[in-house]
């Protein structure tokens, strides 16, 4: 048994396929589409010759039939007759299949193909579908290739006729590009129709099937301000896009999308929930973020208020210090810290030092370069300064003003700043400096 995986690979490549032959053509005497149902080429091969000609606009050259034993039966000119491209055979096979669609679901609308959409002739639809309160839906399937300059001209055009219009581009390589791992490339074309608020549709006129690329969305959590895992299937992330096929059967037209049905009209309401869920979010964090921002600058000149003094003191007594188990300099920065160390400065362990004698070099460091500064400094600058203070260092001593940097860093106290060559540099944090 397969996996989904396999069986939406297996229906992409089904989707990716098509008949290169007519199976759509139209009755010269009534105008009418006419469809050849599989092996049936041998049979309806008399009324065909005598009835059935080419649908490409402009052409109407008879038809013949083609049984085949490995494809399904088709239609086919005669003898150096009809010369269209493979993208013109499918086109007009997609424009046949729609018009045969909307006449046959909805006979008291008219679906009228090649129409003009005024009597300037300013537009001209492949299959034009004009409602019972003369509302009308435009249907264009686009298998050539169309700059997005072009696509907006054309859909603004329709839209200022206050006509809605569907495009549903072609299953063929020319317009549907799908990589190996089952995502939708999407080109600037595509891009702009999606940003103007329709789905990316596609259209396979054989299986009378239609795919839309479904991409994924995330919800904005306003409280941790971040995407949330949480995937949401919507139209408009062409990034992720992968392509999900329905039949034909299962959509209707719609005056709001183009394009609707129970499918699509599920698509749609997720992608609007999902923008505006999002909208607010983003609005609230941000509002959030500049809160935050204001009461860290209140916090901070509040503790600029109080620790500055208390900072400049210690730097002015390490200039004095003789005995530092003794110095005014310790006894002031035990009391700057109080309780809350929290990591900043190591004890020295040693059974004949007192139990809370602080490392003096990383004393010398924390008060010289963080405590009250904002300025980036690295591990050299953090061993001269240690130095300036005659502060002798065993030989590994750079290595442990390293380590020290990083164990500061882990804490929350320093952080890392990017771009500053082969050494780490760091600067003070809120938290280091100020608390």
């Amino acid at each position: 048994m397969g996996s989904l995986a396999d069986d939406h690979k297996s229906s992409l490549s089904a989707f990716q396929a098509g008949e290169e032959r007519f199976v759509w053509g139209r009755d010269k005497q009534t105008d009418d589409l006419w469809y050849l149902e599989d092996d049936t080429a041998t049979e309806s091969r008399a009324f065909v010759n005598e009835r059935i000609v080419c649908p490409v606009p402009g052409c109407a050259a008879k038809l013949t039939t083609a049984h085949r034993t490995k494809k399904r039966d088709g239609l086919q000119h005669f003898s150096r007759g009809g010369g269209h491209s493979r993208e013109s055979i499918f086109h007009s096979q997609g424009c046949a299949l729609i018009e045969d669609w909307l006449r046959r679901s909805y006979p008291r609308s008219k679906a009228q193909r090649e129409e003009y959409t005024n009597e300037k002739g300013e537009r001209r639809a492949d299959v034009l579908l004009t409602g019972p309160d003369n509302d009308r839906i435009a249907f264009e399937v686009q298998y050539s290739s169309i700059t997005p300059d072009a696509w907006q001209r054309r859909h603004d055009s329709y839209r200022q006729q206050g006509i809605v219009d569907v495009w549903l581009f072609g299953h063929t390589s020319n317009q549907l590009k799908i990589a190996p791992d089952g995502i939708v490339h999407a080109n600037p074309t595509h891009e702009a129709v999606v940003r103007s608020g329709q789905a990316l549709l596609f259209l396979n006129p054989d299986l009378g099937v239609v795919g839309a690329a479904v991409g994924v969305g995330h919800p904005f959590d306003a409280d941790t301000d971040r995407y949330l895992d949480e995937r949401v299937p919507v139209f408009n992330q062409l990034a992720s896009a992968r392509l999900e096929i329905r039949s034909l059967t299962e959509l209707r037209p719609s005056t709001r999308h183009g394009l609707g049905g129970e499918w699509l009209e599920a698509l749609f309401a997720r992608t609007a929930a999902l923008g505006i869920h999002n909208t607010t979010a983003l609005a609230q964090a941000a509002e959030n973020r500049e809160r935050q921002r204001q009461e860290r600058e209140v916090k901070q000149r509040t503790w600029e208020v109080r620790r500055r003094p208390q900072q400049e003191r210690i730097r002015a007594l390490f200039g004095g210090v003789e005995r530092w188990s003794r110095s005014e300099a310790l006894a002031e920065i035990r009391a700057y810290f109080g309780v809350h160390l929290k990591g900043r400065i190591d004890y020295i362990v040693n059974p004949t030092s007192p139990p809370e004698l602080l490392v003096r070099w990383q004393c010398v460091i924390y008060f010289e370069l963080i405590a009250g500064q904002s300025n980036p400094f690295g591990a050299r600058d953090a061993f001269r300064a240690i130095e300036r203070r005659g502060i002798g260092m065993s030989t590994d001593g750079f290595k442990q003003v390293v380590r020290y940097l990083y164990q500061l860093e882990e804490g929350g106290f320093l952080r890392q700043m990017p771009g500053y060559g082969r050494y780490s540099t760091f600067a003070p944090t809120m938290s280091g400096a100020w608390w």
